[in-house]
């Protein structure tokens, strides 16, 4: 009885102290990630860490059924 008391005990400190840890984690998880962007910025790997977006041009999806070359369309008759 004594030694399942024991368990019982360490189990529950074990769940407060994971819960306490998680909670204190995500309050100070924001304000780390900024340090670590411009921690990474001023090392030279920003481009490592954050990649450049692609240009506008690039990112527009062309329209659908046009061809992609100059190529003309070819019948579906």
């Amino acid at each position: 009885m004594n030694l399942l008391f024991h368990y019982g005990l360490r189990l529950i400190a074990l769940l407060l102290l994971a819960t306490l840890g998680a909670l204190i984690g995500r309050r100070f998880g924001a304000k780390a990630r900024g340090g670590v962007m411009l921690a990474a910025i001023m090392l030279g790997l920003g481009a490592v860490v954050d990649p450049p977006q692609k240009h506008a041009v690039e990112a527009a999806e062309p329209p659908k059924g046009a061809p992609e070359n100059d190529e003309p369309v070819p019948d579906e008759g």
